[in-house]
């Protein structure tokens, strides 16, 4: 008498746990491009920095004397070559001791390939006189970072 085969190891059975195997697999691959890919759009998106940003972080680094982000966020161009925390901070507080208090607001952007450019505007108030005017903020983009690189005065101060 033949032993009978284990209904567990026929080939059969083997067939007709492939398809499912591979559908498995293929379903698996497909959720892990797709995650990728959703990823991929938040990051370009919403996480990449933006010529905006920088300036946002610039004018925030300014207002609280933040040397470090500064020099994170500027070409050394910008920075000139006798920069230093110390002066540069020392800049920050005579501007407080004189008692000038600065509020600045982005008005616009334009970005060209690898340059950028964000309007600002700024308000100076120093005791009861209030002054306006406007300046351009040069950006490239290196190594995939925008850097402030240089700022062009479009509208002297005037008192309004």
């Amino acid at each position: 008498m033949a032993p009978h085969p284990d209904p567990a190891q026929s080939p059969n059975r083997s067939r007709r746990l492939l398809p499912w195997i591979l559908g498995g697999v293929c379903a698996l691959i497909a959720i892990v491009v797709v995650l990728v890919l959703v990823a991929g759009a938040v990051w370009y998106f919403a996480l990449r920095q933006t010529p905006e940003d920088v300036i946002e972080e610039y004018l925030e680094a300014w207002s609280s004397a933040d040397c470090e982000t500064f020099e994170e966020i500027t070409t050394e161009k910008f920075q000139g070559e006798d920069f230093t925390c110390e002066g540069w901070s020392s800049d920050i507080e005579q501007q407080e001791d004189d008692g000038l208090e600065f509020e600045d607001e982005i008005v616009s952007s334009e970005v060209d390939g690898d340059r950028a450019t964000v309007r600002v505007t700024e308000t100076m108030t120093d005791g009861s006189d209030v002054s306006e005017g406007a300046f351009d903020c040069l950006l490239v983009r290196q190594d995939g970072s925008w850097l402030l690189d240089d700022i062009e005065i479009v509208q002297e101060m005037e008192e309004v």
